[in-house]
């Protein structure tokens, strides 16, 4: 799964980054610190999903998923972060084709159900992968000498 992060704080980042990564196997995560940086990545890259935040210097969230929607066929999922889970942004984010909106202090729970929804085959593999890592370290204390 191949996901582009937009923030202009890389420390989250790598916070979101490392979290996703714990629920989906092979997930392939990339920066962006700006709108114009995510669109010439996207270009490059061609990510499943693009989680951008709202608020981002020129071009913001909810204008960054109305291009990349407006392009032909758009293959991305597009999830946009807020600082508030307030109806004037839900609203603005679904008419400019986002296809998820979650307050960032809800991030977690609420982005996970999303993602799990939305990308069922990459969830199950990453649940296979978590049994397979915790069956083989119950192997190897078993066999531990």
């Amino acid at each position: 799964m191949r996901i582009l992060l937009v923030d202009e704080h890389f420390d989250s980042s790598t916070i979101i980054a490392d979290w996703v990564s714990e629920f989906f196997a092979a997930v392939s995560v990339q920066w962006a610190p700006s709108c114009d940086e995510a669109l010439k990545a996207i270009r490059k890259s061609c990510p499943e999903l693009v989680l951008a935040t709202h608020r981002l210097p020129a071009l913001d969230g909810i204008e960054l998923a109305g291009v990349i929607k407006a392009q032909p066929n758009p293959p991305v999922v597009v999830v946009i972060c807020t600082g508030s889970d307030g109806a004037l942004e839900t609203q603005c984010a679904a008419a400019a084709g986002a296809d998820f909106q979650v307050e960032k202090r809800h991030l977690q729970a609420r982005l996970l159900a999303f993602l799990q929804q939305r990308f069922p085959q990459a969830w199950a593999r990453g649940v296979l992968a978590r049994r397979m890592s915790v069956n083989s370290l119950v192997y190897v204390r078993q066999h531990a000498v």
